[in-house]
């Protein structure tokens, strides 16, 4: 079983800004039958947006309640910024950086991490245990932070998939796997180099990727299961992105009631942090349980498929000694 790191604290932020999808038609320049089309087919009805928020008002809600569970913040030793849209500032501003000084932790590196699009919070998880276990100190953490504005029409409205994207943040303190917290079983992940273009496919090229998309997903989410050396009876909730999975439960043979999209219709997708968003929404209406285990699930653009098992609130497991 491989042991990659805990998550000690995870944390979202959503604007108050609600809009339906009606409200966004002319914006956006929606006909009568893309609006019925994100309604019926996908499930949508509303967003949540401020277009007068920044950056900084989106992402430091989330990691500054994170930080309050730390005692000593000198034991962040780095700052990943997560996003999904790979232009966030203007090319003279470090969106890492900034985080970093508005949240007064000038002395941990920070980078951002996006190479992976909406799949990349994931990444950032494996690439926090591997920072660690080169840190080497059990005090050291990662702290994890993803956000992006939805500030222009191109990159709200993804046409050839379907997506309206809304706005949400999210934040995750990452520590040793030897500490009480998130356990982080297993990690997989694809990329099918062919869907590069993202949203520069063709029609064609659009039509194949969606059936291609439920097959690969399926296959890491069994990968990740397996890795852990789980059966899919020891996963008690799938906690995926917004975006239907109706396929993909399909190619797996699983429950589709346990695939949590309660807010589907509410938040829609939200670039990288949705995935947090709704393991927020499940803890706090008490329906994640100590010692069972889930499994994270989510797509970028590109196109990368990746999914982890993690064990909710276990306990500290005894440190190795050396001799």
């Amino acid at each position: 079983m491989n042991r990659i790191a805990t998550i000690e604290a995870v944390e979202s932020f959503l604007p108050d800004n609600s809009h339906t999808i009606e409200e966004l038609a002319g914006p956006l320049g929606l006909k009568r039958a893309q609006i019925r089309l994100l309604q019926k087919v996908h499930g949508l009805r509303r967003i949540r947006q401020d277009p007068d928020a920044s950056l900084l008002d989106l992402v430091l809600p989330a990691a500054r309640r994170v930080l309050h569970r730390v005692p000593d913040p000198t034991d962040i030793r780095y700052v990943l910024y997560v996003h999904s849209t790979q232009e966030v500032t203007p090319s003279h501003l470090n969106a890492a950086a900034l985080i970093s000084d508005a949240l007064d932790l000038q002395h941990a590196a920070s980078f951002a991490v996006t190479q992976q699009n909406c799949a990349t919070a994931l990444a950032a998880i494996e690439l926090a245990g591997t920072l660690l276990e080169d840190d080497g100190d059990p005090y050291a953490r990662v702290l994890i932070v993803t956000g992006d504005k939805a500030f222009t029409p191109g990159n709200q409205l993804l046409y050839n998939t379907g997506a309206l994207m809304g706005e949400a943040g999210a934040a995750m303190l990452v520590a040793t796997a030897d500490t009480a917290g998130d356990r982080v079983l297993s990690y997989a992940t694809r990329t099918m180099g062919q869907y590069s273009g993202g949203v520069l496919l063709s029609p064609e090229e659009s039509k194949q990727y969606g059936r291609d998309s439920a097959r690969a997903l399926a296959d890491v989410m069994q990968e990740a299961v397996e890795q852990a050396e789980l059966t899919w009876d020891d996963i008690d909730w799938v906690i995926p992105h917004n975006a239907p999975l109706t396929e993909t439960v399909k190619h797996l043979g699983i429950d589709p009631a346990r695939v949590y999209l309660e807010k589907l219709a509410e938040y829609s997708h939200c670039f990288a942090s949705d995935v947090f968003l709704n393991y927020t929404e499940l803890r706090d209406s008490h329906r994640l349980q100590p010692g069972r285990h889930y499994i994270y699930v989510a797509s970028g653009l590109g196109a990368t498929y990746s999914s982890m098992t993690f064990q909710h609130q276990a306990p500290a497991l005894p440190r190795l000694t050396t001799i």
